[in-house]
């Protein structure tokens, strides 16, 4: 199997050297994608040994320096090649090639991503959310079996299906789309991807420092989902995201009604003991402890808290309603980097 690792990198000069370092180690080519970058990010990626190359009058953000790598910098003749796409503040295990290898041999694979984890060390509230949020939809993907999106964060695919993908598109990715890996995952599953992401092939990333940008990242998942689900034909690829979305939808609406009701039991002094609701309250309390056992006893306990993850919840909504209301207004949303 040969391996090229794709880096698309804007603005990455702190975090491209171990980026490349690490996937020197396990794969055999590294470009690096510069993306209209204004500090050292190509300096440093060619010192570190990859192949850099500065993109061309590129206006499609990451989707956009991604296919001019593709298209100008990847040898298509090679067999058995895979592409490992690989954000630039991303760092993978050691093994993860590897681990990945073995998948695609035993299951027959086209593609296989990541499960990942914070870079931060859970000093605030706001780390330690995101990293409890990262480990229950790791649990779910271990659960469930089933990938509902090929991260972009660090995934391999078969440069096979890469060409499926373009010959039924025109393209590799869709520019057109805020969320590059949600589109490229649904055209992958449409062109007969078998798609796995093992526990093993785990990564850790950047998390977002402050409550807006994590508002403005979150808004942008939404609505990448959002314009997915509302431009493309549903066929049978289609129905669980559109599943997904409605279910997203109306567990925003009950969330915001409880809100509301417990608000006007409250100013109206008629708020009183139930036992059932004291049940159902524990039982999500014990729920919330459950679906992180596997993790360490300090993340238990801030999960039997429940108000700080309520809260988080909350926030997450609003990111949604925002993504809502970008939709109707027929914005196609911006992309914001991390800022310190």
């Amino acid at each position: 199997m040969y391996v090229t690792a794709i880096v698309p990198a804007h603005n990455e000069e702190e975090g491209i050297t171990s980026t490349i370092e690490a996937l020197k180690k396990q794969t055999d080519r590294v470009i690096v994608a510069c993306d209209n970058c204004t500090d050292a990010t190509y300096q440093k990626a060619l010192a570190s040994g990859a192949q850099a190359f500065e993109t061309v009058n590129n206006e499609k953000r990451k989707a956009g320096a991604l296919n001019q790598a593709l298209e100008k910098y990847v040898d298509w003749k090679q067999e058995q090649h895979y592409i490992f796409i690989c954000d630039a503040d991303t760092v993978i295990a050691d093994d993860w090639i590897s681990r990945a290898t073995i998948a695609v041999q035993e299951g027959g694979y086209d593609a296989v991503g990541s499960v990942f984890f914070g870079d931060a060390n859970r000093r605030a509230m706001i780390e330690f959310c995101q990293q409890m949020e990262w480990y229950r939809y790791t649990n779910q993907i271990k659960r469930s079996k089933k990938v509902f999106v090929l991260t972009g964060t660090a995934s391999m695919i078969s440069a096979d299906m890469f060409q499926k993908v373009h010959e039924m598109r025109g393209t590799f990715y869709n520019e057109e789309s805020i969320t590059e890996d949600f589109a490229l995952t649904i055209d992958l599953k449409e062109a007969g991807a078998r798609i796995i992401s093992p526990m093993s092939c785990y990564c850790t990333t950047e998390i977002m420092p402050t409550w807006k940008m994590l508002y403005l990242q979150r808004r942008r998942w939404y609505l990448g989902a959002l314009q997915q689900v509302t431009r493309r034909k549903w066929n049978r690829v289609m129905l669980p995201y559109v599943f997904q979305q409605l279910m997203l939808f109306i567990s925003v609406l009950a969330f915001i009604g409880l809100i509301v009701f417990t608000i006007y039991l409250m100013l109206h002094d008629m708020m009183i003991f139930s036992l059932l609701w004291f049940v159902i309250g524990v039982i999500f309390t014990a729920e919330r402890i459950v679906t992180v056992w596997n993790q360490d006893h300090q993340a238990k306990v801030f999960a039997g808290l429940i108000f700080p993850e309520l809260i988080y919840s909350l926030f997450l909504q609003v990111a949604y309603i925002g993504a809502l209301i970008q939709l109707v207004g027929g914005s196609n949303g911006t992309w914001n980097h991390v800022t310190e």
